[in-house]
């Protein structure tokens, strides 16, 4: 009996232990997907809040920069919130416009520009086509070294995990399924993590989950985080202000 109690004893701390390392890896997950959406979609500004910000206590560092469509000048205002403003000015798109935009903007903060906290664009932040073929990529583009490492180690521990466990352990029996859904998908880790208990040894085989079923879960899921991840766009600019 004593034996038996030992045992079942073990059983439930691993379970405990799995349910909680799925819990962590999840939002760790959850946390990389805002702050990537948060960054690519930073909140429409006007240059009022940029000066609001150069004139703060701890004023930001801002990334200034041209494209196509003008000036940019983006910068961090709270963990995970980034603002953007774009300035048109005549002409061709180049140095020289930014450095225009830069000057006046020195002048309605009355500093000089070499004071304004002002830097080159990041563009090796900015997604490319790696991201497009291969979207589990996006971990590489976060601006959070922490929480680059973070989401790294999280699908590194996912790819292991889908691998390496016995397969009594886990639905789908095809170790090559969640390779293929969570690197050509990027929801697939999302999926895996719900979807899989990765029970510990004596609490039974799970029912076994065929390919379609994973790849139909695995778009619901991105259905769901594309939607939600709109919704948590518009809302924060509304709460800022920004629409």
């Amino acid at each position: 009996m004593s034996n038996d109690s030992s045992i079942a004893g073990r059983v439930e701390v691993a379970t405990l232990l799995t349910r909680t390392a799925r819990l962590v890896a999840l939002s760790i997950l959850f946390t990389s997907y805002v702050a990537f959406l948060c960054q690519e979609f930073p909140i429409p500004s006007t240059q009022e809040d940029l000066l609001k910000a150069l004139r703060s206590d701890r004023p930001p560092v801002v990334e200034i920069g041209y494209d196509d469509h003008g000036v940019k000048l983006f910068w961090e205002t709270a963990p995970l919130i980034y603002r953007e403003l774009r300035t048109h000015v005549p002409g061709e798109f180049g140095d020289r416009e930014v450095a225009a935009v830069e000057e006046a903007v020195a002048a309605k903060a009355d500093v000089r520009v070499r004071d304004l906290p002002f830097r080159g664009r990041q563009t090796d932040r900015e997604p490319g086509g790696l991201s497009v073929l291969l979207p589990a990529s996006y971990p590489l583009f976060l601006r959070s070294t922490a929480l680059r490492w973070a989401v790294a180690g999280v699908g590194v521990a996912v790819l292991t995990a889908a691998y390496a466990l016995p397969r009594k352990y886990q639905r789908v029996k095809n170790r090559g399924v969640w390779f293929t859904v969570c690197l050509t998908t990027g929801f697939g880790f999302f999926t895996f993590l719900w979807l899989e208990r990765c029970v510990a040894p004596g609490t039974g085989e799970p029912t076994e989950l065929k390919p379609r079923y994973v790849w139909g879960a695995s778009l619901a899921t991105g259905v769901v985080l594309a939607l939600g991840g709109w919704g948590l766009v518009r809302v924060t600019w509304w709460l800022a202000g920004g629409i």
